[in-house]
């Protein structure tokens, strides 16, 4: 079964899952997929310290942009 799902995913270029025991275990991606979102997952990370820093009261004092 898994070299089956395998050679399919491979062959459609569309995520495939391979399951272990009924249970979703392993998801196989083409490489433009996993790019895609690996940078989703850098823009949540940078997005979450970015609020992090915004609540932080050490960070109150702020500059424009434009002035730098």
């Amino acid at each position: 079964m898994t070299l089956a799902t395998i050679s399919k995913a491979i062959k459609s270029g569309k995520p495939a899952v391979i399951k272990e025991r009924g249970n979703p275990r392993y998801v196989i991606l083409d490489w433009k997929t996993y790019q895609r979102l690996e940078m989703v997952m850098e823009d949540a990370e940078d997005s979450a310290r970015l609020k992090e820093a915004l609540r932080d009261p050490k960070n109150k004092k702020r500059i424009k942009f434009s002035s730098l």
